[in-house]
């Protein structure tokens, strides 16, 4: 047996020391309160030690023998009523007891030399506080359990910076992908948008369901693949939870405004990041970028007149397509879904060659030497490098592919202080966290990788755009929609029919309807010269 002479030692029964902060997993023990070391050098005087030590921890209580125990006296079973000193067998130095038990063992009255366990024939006196949380009995094994749970705590909190760093530049990493794709596939110009909704030109098109075909065949193999399932199916749930409160109707809307702002601007929430960042229009790009983030608080102050209108009280019980079939597996969809959109870009791409629709590089002078110094790819290799940004967004962020929220986020930063953030909630909860800013970091390399693939190939600012008027307008509108609807091009096009949410498919056709009607509006007006040509061939 260790000698103690009165030191405090709180252990488990089997005698196994615990560290402070760790449990033993017994079920009544109540880890609140906090750990308590007393030490009595003559039971006899215990009052006047324990005074001086600063009284007893709450609900103890000490007998006219100089036992403690708890105030309780009979849920606690170490309690003496008649002023005896428990003894208590055992094989190991130190006792632990519950319901914060105190036992005062050795030659003091009451006690005797059965009461020392081990055969304890010297005097001491052993207490014992249960507060499971264990204080050693030597002050140096106490510091070092001190200094290795501090150092426990800031490597945790390293590890997670550390994480969050990583996950921020991989993000910023697929947003420059998704610029470069963007720029290249020349699908950023609004030419190419504009002229997609009057059917001139199918550029747009052909990215977007390459897109989509490349994004179901990844997200198809995450969901089989035991390794990477779990984080598919957390990614799915959490497009779906952004989606919870829609209905059909607000689907239908926010999608027919979406398609009708990008018609209006010749972009969309993602396509005006490669607009800014190659410097489109002199500038329009970033008038139409600006458009957007007011469109975004906009919809933020109208948010709960609209959700108390349209919003759903109660979500669908069946978001998704295989909800509906559940004896099909969402990869069996997802392929079959895939191999139909390859399809339709292989026919489209036989009627109409990619080559045949672009325009001349603006760049004089210039030769391209290498493939990223060229003007122009096929349009199914930018879709298919966006399909494939699935992939690290779903196994790091536990998300899929979208922009428009990081116009809430970046907007949310003028609430300033808490009564604004009150004022405005729907905005306010886009503010801070991990889920709001990876798309702040990947719309940031959106842009970025637009720039260096202009820079490349020498056309930067020499992209045209259109009227800053209508830029600023139909920026705001395209943004207001996609909030509406929860999700832009592609929020809902590649990322919601990905995962295949029915409303995203609703969302789609409804921006195409949209942007197709002030498409041929804008087309006939052109024609009849009472504005310039809305689609410059």
């Amino acid at each position: 047996m260790r000698e103690r002479f009165g030191k405090m030692a709180l252990e488990r029964r089997d005698g196994v020391t615990l560290l402070p902060g760790e449990t033993d997993n017994i079920s009544h023990v109540n880890t609140d309160p906090p750990a308590v070391t007393i030490q009595i050098e003559d039971p006899s005087h215990a009052n006047e030690q324990l005074d001086k030590k600063g009284g007893l921890p709450n609900g103890h209580t000490i007998s006219g023998n100089g036992t403690i125990g708890h105030s309780t006296g009979e849920d606690n079973p170490s309690f003496s009523p008649e002023g005896e000193a428990e003894a208590i067998p055992r094989d190991t130095d130190s006792t632990m007891y519950s319901n914060g038990s105190v036992v005062q063992r050795g030659s003091g009255s009451g006690g005797s030399s059965e009461s020392r366990p081990n055969g304890c024939h010297h005097q001491c006196s052993t207490m014992e506080v249960n507060h499971n949380v264990v204080v050693t009995d030597s002050e140096e094994k106490r510091k070092e359990a001190e200094i290795l749970a501090e150092k426990a705590r800031e490597e945790t909190s390293e590890d997670r910076m550390v994480s969050l760093v990583l996950k921020l530049v991989v993000c910023l990493l697929c947003g420059m992908v998704m610029g470069l794709a963007l720029e290249k596939g020349r699908v950023f110009e609004p030419r190419s948008i504009r002229c997609q909704f009057t059917y001139q030109i199918w550029i747009m098109m052909k990215m977007f369901l390459s897109a989509l075909a490349t994004g179901l065949l990844c997200l198809a193999t995450l969901s089989v693949l035991p390794f990477t399932k779990r984080a598919f199916e957390e990614a799915r749930i959490e497009y779906v939870s952004c989606i919870s409160s829609k209905g059909i109707l607000m689907a239908s809307i926010g999608g027919m405004l979406l398609g009708a702002g990008m018609a209006l601007a010749g972009a969309c929430p993602g396509m005006v990041l490669a607009q800014v960042g190659a410097w489109a229009g002199q500038g329009s790009g970033l008038v139409t970028f600006v458009g957007a983030l007011v469109g975004s608080f906009g919809y933020a102050v109208c948010h709960p007149f609209i959700d108390r209108s349209l919003g759903r009280s109660t979500p669908y019980k069946r978001h998704l397509a295989d909800d509906w079939v559940s004896h099909v597996p969402f990869a069996l969809l997802a392929l079959v879904l895939a191999a139909v959109t390859a399809g339709i870009v292989v026919a489209i791409e036989l009627w109409r060659p990619w080559r045949t629709e672009i325009l001349t590089s603006p760049a004089e002078n210039f030769e391209p030497t290498w493939f990223m110094t060229e003007y122009a790819w096929p349009p199914y290799i930018a879709g298919i490098l966006i399909g494939m940004l699935q992939i690290p967004l779903v196994l790091l962020i536990r998300d899929t592919l979208g922009g428009s929220s990081s116009y809430c986020t970046i907007s949310s930063q003028i609430l300033i202080t808490r009564r604004m953030e009150e004022a405005v909630p729907y905005l306010a909860k886009f503010k801070r966290g991990l889920s709001s800013w990876w798309q702040v970091f990947f719309v940031t390399g959106v842009i970025l990788g637009a720039m260096s693939s202009s820079l490349l190939s020498h056309t930067m600012s020499k992209v045209d755009g259109v009227g800053w008027g209508v830029s600023f307008f139909g920026g705001f509108v395209m943004l207001f929609g996609a909030r509406f609807a929860g999700g832009c091009t592609s929020g809902h096009g590649i990322s919601g029919v990905g995962v295949l949410a029915l409303l995203s498919f609703i969302a789609v056709a409804a921006m195409f309807a949209g942007g197709t009607v002030i498409g041929l509006i804008g087309w006939g007006m052109g024609k009849a010269e009472v504005i310039d040509p809305f689609c410059p061939l």
